[in-house]
């Protein structure tokens, strides 16, 4: 499985939700759309465990909270120098994004909701690392107390989320969903070969979807708006939708597909923190210069303009050693210039 095939197609579908014409074109299918999400966060589960030690933690803090600390910096000097002003609120709006990542607070603090993902899968991360390093009994209490916790996020999540640290809702929230996932994908390769699995996968995760759809079904994992107990059936269909569509590509990737898409799925974090940049002028250029187009074809042009642009301008990016090293280091040996 290359797992840079995976990462190019959850990255194309991370453009595809946050872009504009594919709102107004696909409303009821993005409405519950998630197994994008929940694929990114699974993916490192697919990797042996790691020891939860200070190399480990130094290691994904460079390499997730690192860049998130910076963007978020920047994006709230910039919130503060063209909107709200220099304040102490503001301040305040900073420090919490900074301390909570999330949804709310980073989009009060910088305008760009979507930099939750960042510290939440740097939750997630040592949650699996602590939890795999237990002895199996102790391993399973803590997976009980997990599918419990899965159960009430929804309706607690408006009262805790602000005293919580780095996006820690959606972490626990998605963690017991990626150990079935992972689960799942190894019983699927070991028992079907890889155009039975994508075939089964897919026909599964239609079957889901529709029924999703059919029952107008919302989530937004980001915000911790997420079904629970009051609602076992919708929390059971958005889950199996989260869970389905993400093996659905994990089993594709295990195709011969082009070489292209494993180009298109290395340096997924940079073009993820560009992409909504490039999106947003993308889309202003199509409104203003092709007023008589089509929705349809202004999705597609938009599309692919933020595909190519993103891409082109995160590879240039990382060929950049100053970009590596002080923007997206891998460790905190790359950015004290020990590599």
């Amino acid at each position: 499985m290359n797992q840079n095939v995976i990462k190019a197609v959850l990255i194309l579908l991370v453009m595809f939700d946050h872009n504009e014409y594919a709102h107004q074109l696909f409303p009821l299918f993005l409405t519950g759309f998630a197994f994008h999400v929940l694929g990114f966060l699974a993916l490192p589960l697919l990797r042996p465990a790691p020891a939860l030690d200070w190399d480990y933690v130094g290691k994904i803090v460079c390499r997730y909270y690192y860049p998130f600390l910076l963007i978020v910096c920047a994006m709230a000097a910039l919130t503060m120098a063209t909107q709200t002003g220099v304040s102490m609120a503001a301040a305040e709006r900073l420090l919490l994004a900074l301390y909570s990542g999330n949804n709310d607070a980073l989009k009060n603090a910088t305008q760009m909701a979507l930099l939750w993902f960042l510290p939440s899968l740097l939750s997630l991360l040592l949650l699996r690392a602590f939890i795999d390093a237990r002895r199996p009994a102790l391993r399973r209490i803590c997976l009980l107390v997990l599918l419990a916790a899965h159960l009430v996020i929804g309706p607690v999540a408006p009262f805790i989320r602000d005293y919580l640290p780095l996006g820690l809702l959606p972490a626990v929230y998605a963690l017991p969903l990626c150990y079935l996932l992972v689960w799942l994908n190894t019983h699927c390769s070991a028992r079907l070969g890889p155009m039975a699995g994508v075939l089964l996968t897919g026909l599964v995760f239609v079957a889901v979807k529709a029924a999703q759809m059919k029952a107008g079904l919302s989530q937004e994992l980001g915000f911790a708006l997420v079904s629970d107990y009051r609602s076992l059936p919708a929390l059971l269909l958005n889950d199996l939708e989260s869970v389905c569509g993400a093996l659905m590509l994990f089993q594709l990737a295990r195709l011969r597909l082009p070489a292209l898409l494993a180009w298109g799925g290395q340096h997924t974090l940079p073009v993820y923190l560009i992409h909504p940049f490039v999106a947003l002028v993308v889309y202003r250029l199509c409104e203003k210069g092709l007023p008589q187009v089509g929705q349809g074809s202004k999705f597609v042009l938009s599309m692919l303009a933020t595909m190519i642009i993103s891409m082109g301008l995160a590879h240039g990016l990382m060929r950049l050693g100053g970009v590596r090293r002080f923007v997206f280091p891998g460790d905190a040996a790359t950015l004290l210039g020990r590599k």
